[in-house]
């Protein structure tokens, strides 16, 4: 392969990770909120989805970006200025991933008997997720 594909086959896989974690994550927070079904179930649900879909799909697209940042650092740190807000909205995103994980083991452990604001915080991922794609896709700031 050209070394000049490889890192538009890294931002491809860190894209296409990214909508999977996205997706699955948001999931989850279907899954706790629902009104059918006990807590318990639902959290056992929402966690079989974190675990297998959400968890893997982050790691890949942490890897990824990671990597393709870390092959043209300057590119997209020093010319390039819409990476800070973009990086900086992921690392929100990241963090209520992990939150919204933490609820779904409580639920399934029984620990507690309802989502409470997991409705909220996926909204806040949802919008979140969004903005940082955003800043990617346009550029901005520049």
């Amino acid at each position: 392969m050209e070394s000049s594909r490889l890192p538009q086959l890294l931002i491809w896989l860190h894209v296409t990770s990214n909508v999977i974690w996205i997706g699955a994550i948001l999931a989850v927070g279907v899954l706790l909120t629902g009104a059918a079904g006990d807590p318990k179930l639902r959290g056992e649900m929402g966690l079989r989805v974190y675990q297998r879909l959400a968890v893997p799909a982050f790691g890949a697209s942490f890897v990824f970006g990671v990597t393709a940042l870390a092959m043209n650092t300057s590119y997209y740190l020093v010319q390039h200025h819409w990476m800070h807000p973009k990086l900086t909205v992921a690392l929100g995103v990241i963090a209520l991933h992990h939150v919204i994980g933490a609820k779904a083991k409580k639920l399934a452990r029984g620990t507690v008997q309802e989502a409470g604001a997991t409705a909220i915080l996926s909204a806040v991922l949802a919008v979140m997720a969004a903005a940082a794609a955003f800043f990617a896709i346009f550029e901005i700031p520049r």
